[in-house]
């Protein structure tokens, strides 16, 4: 075979074996989340929707994806050590607490603007009379009130000079309540609601005061296992997607506009206590971005746009 023919033939060679060249697939990123305490638990719903939007935001340079959930619900200490692992969980939407933002991957964009600060009471009706007089946050004071052990909000509450009862169980804190243990058991707003409408058969004597209104300035983030870098890459890229184009706003206000009017913020008396888990100077970044609300900014105005 004479030289140029050789050339040739490599030639034909190489570029036939490029056109045949598959490449390779991006693995399926796979989310596991913490399952719901029971099926009365409906606290991690949104974000669960939420990650799903996230995922297809960044399916097109991320690849496929898959939502899952832990075979069985686990408290927030033993989440900690399982996160770290990343094996039966690998992503968490939770308040910052003490050693979390050191051990995982944290993606510091507020997943709901901060409304789960935004914290209402449940009680018993037969205190329904006495919140109606509240009218100092020493007042509110002299009521114990209901917590769970690993909760970000204990500590605030517990600094603020709130006599905070704490409970070991979600399902656990609505028996305590009834029995007595404790008299106001706070809620943020968007877990209130549908919390005492799920748990009305069973508890009929608990309703919601509408008078107070306490603001912990407070946040969910998404945390990633140390385990899984790039899935937090995707997690971060997607959610500054969403947060730019407008779609984490129509999904958040969609969401929690019509809570955000039921609870009447306009005609609750608002206390606010400080949070040592909130670095003052991010929280103030926060807000100049848009990523944290206020509980007395106009929420009539903001709902309209994206509610009509």
């Amino acid at each position: 075979m004479t030289l140029s023919k050789y050339i040739f033939a490599a030639f034909i060679s190489c570029l036939l074996g490029s056109i045949f060249i598959v490449k390779p697939a991006l693995a399926k990123d796979v989310v596991i989340l913490n399952h719901p305490a029971s099926e009365t638990d409906s606290r991690y719903q949104y974000s669960f929707e939420l990650m799903k939007l996230v995922m297809e935001q960044t399916k097109e340079d991320f690849g496929d994806w898959e939502i899952t959930h832990s075979d069985v619900f686990m408290t927030r200490d033993r989440v900690l050590n399982e996160l770290i692992s990343g094996k039966i969980i690998n992503v968490m939407a939770e308040a910052p607490k003490v050693g979390w933002n050191e051990s995982l991957i944290p993606i510091k964009l507020p997943i709901r603007k901060g409304i789960q600060g935004f914290r209402v009471f449940i009680i018993k009706q037969q205190h329904y009379e006495e919140f109606q007089n509240i009218e100092t946050l020493a007042q509110l004071k002299n009521y114990p009130t209901g917590s769970g052990i690993f909760w970000s909000t204990r500590k605030a509450l517990e600094l603020a000079g709130f006599d905070v009862i704490v409970g070991s169980s979600y399902d656990g804190l609505f028996h305590m309540l009834e029995r007595g243990r404790f008299t106001s058991f706070g809620r943020g707003i968007n877990e209130a609601y549908d919390e005492l409408d799920s748990h009305t058969q069973t508890f009929p004597n608990l309703v919601l005061d509408d008078k107070v209104l306490l603001h912990i300035p407070l946040i969910t983030i998404f945390y990633v296992s140390p385990n899984q870098p790039e899935l937090a890459k995707r997690i971060e890229t997607g959610m500054k997607r969403i947060i730019a184009n407008g779609q984490f706003d129509q999904v958040f206000y969609q969401q929690y506009c019509q809570l955000i009017h039921k609870a009447q913020l306009n005609n609750r008396v608002i206390f606010e206590i400080d949070n040592p888990l909130m670095e003052k100077d991010e929280l103030i970044r926060m807000r100049q971005q848009g990523l944290m609300l206020s509980p007395t900014m106009n929420f009539d105005e903001v709902c309209q746009i994206y509610t009509d």
